[in-house]
């Protein structure tokens, strides 16, 4: 009987053998990381996507498509995330031998959830 489907490796491995390919999916890989880096804090922090979407004050479904790479955050968007877990965002230029530019200083951004007043506004 046929085989239906092929391992990952070995589909990939034969992907990678076209440069088009391979050049389109290494430029995607930041995104990867990314998804990777969400993901992973999430868990290091023992949080189910639903907890930490509620503390980002975002949607289950939105955090479950950046987790998975299928939209990329905005930068106010990661300063929820961050701020959900007790971190920030720390956004770096670096040069291409991944040495840190001296003249421009980081872009550290920052959230802090906006408490409802009680009183009413006339």
């Amino acid at each position: 009987m046929a085989r239906l489907s092929r391992p990952w490796k070995e589909l990939k491995q034969d992907l990678f053998r076209d440069p088009e390919f391979r050049r389109a999916y290494e430029e995607l890989e930041p995104e990867f990381q990314l998804a990777r880096a969400i993901t992973a804090l999430r868990a290091a922090k023992g949080l189910t996507q639903e907890e930490m979407a509620e503390r980002a004050e975002i949607k289950r479904p939105m955090l479950s498509r950046l987790e998975g790479a299928k939209d990329l955050p905005t930068i106010p968007t990661l300063a929820k995330l961050a701020a959900a877990i007790g971190a920030r965002v720390e956004v770096r230029f670096v040069d291409r031998k991944n040495r840190e530019l001296r003249r421009i200083p980081p872009i550290r951004v920052g959230y802090k959830p906006v408490v409802a007043s009680r009183e009413r506004v006339r």
